[in-house]
C-alpha cells in the first residue's frame, strides 16, 4: 500500500497565537503536514530554502514588507512554493499586486476556520485561490 505524500506547509506570521490557531486547524486534515514556522520574512525564506514547503501560508503584511513584496522576494529566491496570504482586513489595491506579483492565493484571517483547508488545496493544485469575502473586494476594484 503506498501512503500519499502529505502537502508540506510553512506558517510564516508574527503573531505565535495566530500561528498556533492555524497549526490546530490544520492537524485535523490528514493530508496536510506543518513543517515550520516563521516570524517575518527573512526567517521564512532561511526555512523555505531548508524545509521545501510545498505552500507557505503568510500575513500579508511579512515585516518588513507586504505580501506583494515578500512574494517577489520568494520567488527571486527561487522558491516554488505556492502562496497563500491572509488578511485582517484585505486592501483592495494589496490584493490586485499581490496577485501579480506571485500570491496563488489570498483571504481573510476571519475565515480561516472555514476556508483554509480549501485554500491549502487549492493552491497545491495551482489554482487561484480567493475566498468568499476577498474574492467580493476583489470584484469590486475599479478597473
Amino acid at each position: 500500500m503506498t501512503e500519499t505524500r502529505k502537502i508540506r506547509i510553512l506558517i510564516a506570521d508574527d503573531f505565535k497565537s495566530l500561528r498556533e490557531v492555524i497549526r490546530l486547524y490544520l492537524q485535523r486534515a490528514a493530508d496536510m503536514d506543518v513543517v515550520g514556522e516563521a516570524l517575518e520574512l527573512d526567517d521564512a525564506l532561511e526555512k523555505a530554502l531548508v524545509l521545501q514547503p510545498d505552500v507557505i501560508i503568510m500575513n500579508d503584511y511579512l515585516p518588513p514588507m507586504n505580501s506583494a513584496h515578500a512574494a517577489e522576494v520568494f520567488r527571486a529566491r527561487g522558491s516554488a512554493a505556492a502562496l497563500l496570504a491572509i488578511s485582517l482586513s484585505p486592501d483592495p489595491e494589496l490584493i490586485r499586486h499581490s496577485l501579480h506579483h506571485g500570491i496563488n492565493g489570498f483571504m481573510e484571517k476571519d475565515e480561516i476556520d472555514k476556508f483554509l483547508v480549501a485554500a491549502i488545496r487549492s493552491v497545491h493544485r495551482g489554482e487561484r485561490y480567493l475566498s468568499p469575502n476577498v474574492r467580493e473586494i476583489f470584484n469590486n476594484i475599479p478597473e
